[in-house]
Parts: C-alpha cells; sequence; structure tokens
C-alpha cells in the first residue's frame, strides 16, 4: 500500500515544513515564544490563511472569466467570433491564468520546502523508495492542494453554466488537471537554479544583478495575470481577423496550441454549441493536438511523483558557487543597513521579492502600454495618474508583509541591539524606495508622448507625504500590538488576516489625497495638486510621532 503509507508519512512531515515556512528556524531564526503547544497549530493556520488568499484570488479570476463568456461581453471584445469561438478563447486564457498562478505559488512555497530537509531526512530512514517518492510528492502538493482544488471545483461549474451543459463542465477537467501539472512541473523545473544561483549564491554586484534578474523572470508568471488581460482585445481581435480571410494554416496552428484544444472540449459537448468546424480550425487538428497533450500530461505526471524527492536530495547536498573571499567591514548608518539588509534578503525570497517587483513591473507594463497605444495628451496624464496612484496603494498594502522579513532578517543581525525607531525608519524607507521607482519608471515612459515633467513629478511629490504617513500609521500598530502582546518584534508572525487588518486603515490614508484630487482637477490640476499635497503633509504631520513614540523603547 505505498500510497496510504506515503499518506501516512506525509502527515507526520506536514507539520515540520508548516513550522519552518513560519519561523524559519533552520534558516537561522530564534524559536518563537510562543508556547510549544501552540507552535504547531499556529503555523499550520498561518500556512492555510495564505494558501486560502490564493485560492480567493482564483476565485475571483472564474468569477470575471464567467462575466466574460456572456454574450454581452462577446459582443464588446469578441466582435467578429462566433459565441462559441469566443468562449473557448476565454477558457483558455483561464487556464493559462490557472497555470500562472499555481506557478508562481508552487515557487513560492519551494523555497521553505526545500529548507526544511524533511525530505533528505526521510531517505535515511529504512523505508522503501516508492513511498519516499510519493511521500515527498505529496508534502509538496499539500502546500497547494486548497489553489489546486479551487481551480479543480470552480472551473467546471463556471464552464458548465456558462455553456449550458454539466457536461461542458466536465469536459473541461482534463484542461484543468494538465494546468496544474504543468504549473508544478514548471516550478520544479525552475526551482533548482533558484537554490544553486539565487538563493546560495555569494554577494558582490555581479550576483546580486543575477539574483533580481532570476526573480524578475520568476514574477513573470503572476504578472501574466495583468498582462493577459491587458492584450485580450488585441487577442479577439487578431483571431477575428484570421476567421474572416486570414491565412487558415496560422489559424490552426493557433487553435492546435495550448491550452486551446483542451478549451474546445466544453464545446464540442454542450447542447447548443455548433461543431467546431463551423467556428473556425481544423477539428482533424486540434484533436490531435488535444491527444497529444493528453499523453504528456500523464507522462509528466508521472514524473512530477519523483521529481520532488529528486530536487530535495540533489539540492541538500549543493553549497553556493564560486571561491569564496575574505568579508570586508565597512559603517554605515543604522536605517541604511536594515533597507540594505531587507532587500538583500529580499533577493534571496521569492515571496518578498515579488512583493517589491509587482509594483515596479505594474508601473512598466503601463508605462509601455501608454508607449505604444499613442494616446492624447489629457489620457496620458490619466494614465500616468492611475499608475502613480496604483504603484502608491501597492507599496502601503504591502507594507506590512515587508515587516515580516525581520523572520529572516533577525538570522543575520541577532547580536546587534538595533533600536525600534532606527527598524521603524528602515521599513519607511523600504516602502518610499518601491514608491519612487515605480513611480520614476512610469512617469519617464509616459514622457515619451506627453512632455510635462513639472506637473508629473509635482503628482508624485505631492502623493509621497502620504504614503510615509501611512506605511508610519501601520507599521506603528504592528509596534504597538507586538509591545501589548509582550512579543519581541521578530516574534510578531502576523498573520494574514492581522496584516490585511492594518493595512486597511493605510490604504485610507494613503488614498485619501488622491480622492481629493480627482475632486477638484475639473477646475484645475495645479490646485487639485496643491490640495492634495497639503492634504498629505497634514497626515505625514498626525503620523511622524509614532517614529519619535518608538524611541528610547529599547532594541529589538
Amino acid at each position: 500500500m505505498p500510497w496510504r503509507d506515503a499518506w501516512r508519512l506525509s502527515d507526520r512531515c506536514y507539520p515540520e515544513i508548516s513550522y519552518q515556512a513560519i519561523y524559519a528556524v533552520r534558516q537561522g531564526n530564534l524559536p518563537s515564544s510562543v508556547p510549544s503547544s501552540e507552535l504547531v497549530a499556529r503555523a499550520r493556520r498561518r500556512v492555510q490563511q495564505s494558501k486560502l488568499l490564493v485560492s480567493f484570488v482564483l476565485a475571483i479570476l472564474n468569477a470575471g472569466a464567467f462575466a466574460a463568456m456572456g454574450s454581452l461581453a462577446q459582443a464588446n471584445f469578441g466582435a467578429g467570433l462566433p459565441l462559441g469561438l469566443y468562449q473557448v478563447g476565454v477558457v483558455a486564457g483561464l487556464l493559462i491564468l490557472e497555470v500562472a498562478l499555481l506557478w508562481w505559488t508552487a515557487l513560492q512555497v519551494l523555497p521553505t520546502y526545500l529548507a526544511s530537509n524533511v525530505v533528505p531526512f526521510l531517505e535515511t530512514l529504512p523505508i522503501p523508495r516508492p513511498v519516499v517518492d510519493r511521500a515527498a510528492f505529496l508534502l509538496l502538493l499539500r502546500l497547494v492542494d486548497a489553489p489546486a482544488i479551487t481551480c479543480l471545483v470552480l472551473t467546471p461549474v463556471v464552464v458548465g453554466v456558462a455553456f449550458g451543459s454539466p457536461l461542458a463542465g466536465l469536459a473541461v477537467l482534463p484542461g484543468v488537471f494538465a494546468s496544474i501539472v504543468a504549473a508544478l512541473s514548471f516550478a520544479l523545473l525552475t526551482a533548482r537554479f533558484f537554490v544553486r544561483r539565487v538563493q546560495g549564491a555569494g554577494g558582490g554586484h555581479g550576483q546580486t544583478a543575477l539574483r533580481w534578474t532570476y526573480l524578475v523572470l520568476w514574477a513573470i508568471p503572476a504578472f501574466a495575470m495583468y498582462g493577459s488581460l491587458a492584450i485580450a482585445p488585441k487577442f479577439f481581435g487578431t483571431l477575428a481577423g484570421l476567421l474572416a480571410g486570414g491565412p487558415r494554416p496560422l489559424l490552426d496552428l493557433l487553435l492546435s496550441a495550448y491550452p486551446f484544444p483542451l478549451a474546445f472540449l466544453p464545446l464540442e459537448l454542450s447542447r447548443t454549441a455548433p461543431p467546431t468546424g463551423l467556428v473556425g480550425g481544423d477539428i482533424l487538428a486540434i484533436t490531435a493536438a488535444a491527444v497529444a497533450y493528453f499523453l504528456a500530461t500523464g507522462w509528466t505526471a508521472q514524473w512530477l511523483i519523483r521529481a520532488p524527492r529528486l530536487l530535495a536530495v540533489s539540492t541538500s547536498s549543493q553549497s553556493a558557487p564560486g571561491v569564496l573571499r575574505s568579508a570586508g567591514l565597512t559603517s554605515r548608518g543604522i536605517v541604511s543597513a536594515v533597507l540594505r539588509r531587507d532587500l538583500r534578503t529580499a533577493s534571496r525570497t521569492p515571496g518578498f521579492a515579488f512583493l517589491i517587483l509587482l509594483p515596479l513591473l505594474d508601473a512598466f507594463a503601463i508605462g509601455i502600454w501608454t508607449v505604444l497605444a499613442n494616446p492624447s495628451n489629457s489620457d496620458a496624464f490619466n494614465i500616468a495618474a492611475g499608475a502613480v496612484s496604483t504603484a502608491a496603494l501597492l507599496a502601503t498594502f504591502f507594507g506590512p508583509a515587508f515587516f515580516a522579513i525581520e523572520v529572516l532578517g533577525y538570522s543575520y543581525n541577532r547580536t546587534l541591539p538595533i533600536p525600534e525607531r532606527s527598524l521603524l525608519l528602515g521599513k519607511v524607507s523600504l516602502v518610499a524606495l518601491i514608491y519612487f521607482l515605480s513611480a520614476g519608471v512610469v512617469l519617464a515612459l509616459t514622457l515619451v508622448r506627453v512632455f510635462d515633467p513639472l506637473t508629473f513629478l509635482g503628482f508624485v511629490l505631492a502623493e509621497a507625504p502620504a504614503i510615509i504617513a501611512a506605511s508610519f500609521f501601520e507599521l506603528g500598530l504592528l509596534f504597538r500590538y507586538a509591545r501589548k502582546k509582550g512579543l519581541p518584534i521578530v516574534n510578531l508572525y502576523s498573520g494574514a488576516w492581522w496584516a490585511t487588518a492594518v493595512a486597511i486603515p493605510a490604504l485610507l490614508v494613503a488614498g485619501a489625497p488622491l480622492v481629493l484630487f480627482e475632486l477638484l482637477r475639473a477646475s484645475s490640476i495645479p490646485l487639485a495638486i496643491g490640495a492634495m499635497g497639503g492634504l498629505a503633509l497634514i497626515e505625514l504631520g498626525a503620523c511622524l510621532p509614532v517614529a519619535w513614540w518608538a524611541e528610547g523603547r529599547g532594541s529589538v
């Protein structure tokens, strides 16, 4: 009974991985001061919260796909396409988004999975190899089980209702299963390089550039969610052009590419859908491609059962590449040191790196779209203002997550008495840095179309005090909570619920000047920017005492 034994074994090991995911003891952090009787339960609860957040995003994507598959949406976005082919395109887009999000989720948990050293330990026990293979696979699967189940349950329901046929809903299950297998496979294939070249890399400018370059590529799967929505209208237009009179081989090739053949299955089995030949594409070519994808998915699934163990064992004995050099010590301010330490920690931790890269990638995409779309002057300013607003809100919302860097960062400075005020100022500096970089990227690209640097710069500077104020506010709440609970700062493992709770009032602080700008911009943009900056300065003055409140409160 290899699978039953493997499940029992994974059930014993899963609490250890959950504990390492939250408390990172094997990565140098001190054990939590939480009583041992509550420790495992709390760790499992925190991991479950993270999985449920990803599941919530997948649920939103499915709801959006359902809304997009209606005839009204087809008239707006898929003009020139038969409704059936348009719906196939939406289903294919949904499957791609599921691959992207599940891939990114697996990438986030794999470093913890490998760092826990659970699987190499199982290798030393007198357990049959097939049982260890399957236990390692089940352990990885349990870290992404809630998002995967969300896809397997919601996607058939959405497709079945949209196509008006339960059979159509069941027919999409092979496509969802193939998406899950593909996502986990991509994650495992890229994880080994990450562990060797990114997480275990040494210092130096070259290694730092390599880490951040790879992390940018790593963020692309999640960023594909935004990009796919941005290019969807253009894609449907291209598909309509090929259907109307474009080269037939090119249309057949497009409709045979993954995941279109799997997305066609619900259309074929729905009660009211016309045959595939009536909506474009060679049915024989599409069927042959679907069979090929079925076979590839089955073979990949077999490989996937063995791959987690092989990856864990191979990376456990690898050391960082390169020759070790003597360390040179330099003196710098505490706030600057905290900021540099956080950036270096984030460059070795995909979850934190993504929080830094998402606002930057979002700004870059909006700026590139502005350049390519050639909007009018007023449209370009609206786009730039929207991008700056998005960067501001994203940087603020992720503020509490930067606080969690202390879980890993403390392992580097546990012997140093860092004052709470310096730690707070370092975190605020990180949020401000992300905001200015994001705003700078989008404005630099927007200026190619509309050269009005003073107006754009005024908008960015007017919102900056509100971002800093919001950061002081939300991080101050975390400090206050830690003190109330009697916890060291490094053991304040705020879960997803508490992090969201402190981010909501901070979003109100950051968003108030933006709302005021929208109310006044119709009369005069300079007046609106001035009023926006005035309100932001008032908010900063109200929140700035948090830094002085932390002075003299001890060290972390």
